[in-house]
């Protein structure tokens, strides 16, 4: 047999014992295009439910300010509003929603809306619920609010200086605080061949911008004592987990029911103080529905953007051909004016710190700041990106 027709045999026979692949190196069929580009998909503004009505909020202009005063009187005589509420209406109903994170962190007082102060741009401060989202968005028009300014924190580095205040509560700016250290760093930096010494960098701050914004129904069933919703929330059970301290139900109280999503990426993690601003709307109003669909001004100024870090006095340590041995750097991470999904930011980075590097010696004093910016959440690439 010639030498060609040899090789071509034992090649066929070698593929005959490897295994079939199902999926690797096969085209799969999408299951979902067919339903959707036909129209047939179900999103929030697809729902209808019997007596719906419609939330609209009031906003804050200012990054930090003393609410001085809140007029909702016009706004309450408006045709078909149906109920205003300023913070001080929902605060006396609800509890804070919990911190995650220990130390300072955890003295935060978080509400779905502004109490005493504002503490970022677009924070709301009061709602407006009529029968159809038109006349809610001209309600808010004529709610009448008082501000007086404060200086504002928006360097991480103003905000460790404590030169003003967000969380009185807290006592502090930095609300947790840690040292990762792996391997040995000091061992690596003296046997370096060459140290590099970058006194600062920073990664800015950026937000998702899905096709569909947030958007939710709650109805409340006050035999049941319990609340259901229809939203774009793509972390329900994280959700329940801070709505029911908050509501004082059970989380066996909270169902959530999501459809279609149009596109996530994380950000739709936290809208959870909206959530509980429509159920207790959904309460006072007897049980009807209240929905809420967010403009894409809102989204893009106060849904929950991507984390800022600024990276100080960072040492990398190379032997003598450019390997690096060692990195020892400190981190601020800007969560934004309330800590909510975080510090589970920092943890996360600390997880997956080396990358695809084979990064043995490695210490980051990693602190988190509050300043007065849109609160941070999961974005895609959240925690990882700064790599």
């Amino acid at each position: 047999m010639p030498k060609k027709a040899r090789s071509a045999k034992r090649k066929a026979a070698s593929r005959k014992r490897e295994p079939e692949l199902k999926w690797v190196g096969k085209p799969l069929r999408r299951r979902e295009e067919a339903r959707l580009v036909r129209g047939q998909g179900i999103f929030i503004d697809d729902i209808r439910r019997d007596g719906m009505l419609h939330m609209a909020v009031v906003r804050s202009p200012y990054g930090h300010a003393r609410i001085v005063s809140i007029d909702v009187s016009r706004a309450a005589e408006a045709p078909g509003v149906r109920l205003v509420w300023t913070g001080k209406d929902v605060a006396s109903q609800v509890q804070p929603f919990p911190e995650i994170g220990r130390g300072p962190g955890a003295l935060v007082k978080d509400y779905p809306l502004a109490i005493e102060k504002v503490r970022y741009q677009g924070e709301p401060v009061a709602i407006v619920v009529a029968d159809s989202k038109y006349q809610a968005e001209d309600a808010i028009e004529l709610v009448e609010v008082d501000y007086d300014p404060l200086e504002p924190v928006i360097d991480a580095e103003d905000a460790v200086a404590g030169r003003s205040l967000l969380h009185e509560a807290a006592g502090t700016n930095v609300l947790w605080e840690d040292v990762f250290e792996y391997g040995s760093p000091d061992r690596a930096f003296k046997k370096a061949a060459y140290v590099v010494h970058i006194p600062k960098l920073h990664f800015h701050r950026y937000s998702s911008t899905p096709l569909e914004t947030n958007a939710l129904i709650a109805e409340w069933n006050e035999a049941d004592k319990c609340v259901e919703y229809w939203a774009n929330n793509s972390f329900p059970a994280f959700a329940a987990q801070f709505l029911s301290p908050a509501l004082g139900i059970g989380i066996d109280r909270i169902h959530i029911r999501s459809h279609d999503i149009g596109g996530g990426f994380g950000i739709k993690i936290t809208s959870y103080p909206y959530m509980a601003a429509a159920a207790l709307a959904s309460r006072k109003l007897g049980g009807r529905p209240v929905k809420w669909i967010e403009t894409r001004t809102e989204h893009m100024q106060a849904s929950a953007h991507g984390n800022e870090r600024t990276f100080l006095d960072t040492r990398v340590a190379l032997d003598k051909n450019g390997v690096i041995q060692a990195i020892e750097s400190r981190h601020i991470d800007d969560c934004g004016a309330f800590p909510r999904y975080e510090p589970l930011g920092c943890i996360i980075w600390a997880q997956v710190l080396p990358g695809a590097y084979r990064l043995r010696n490695c210490r980051i004093h990693f602190s988190q700041i509050v300043s007065n910016k849109c609160p941070v959440g999961p974005n895609r690439g959240y925690s990882r990106m700064q790599h």
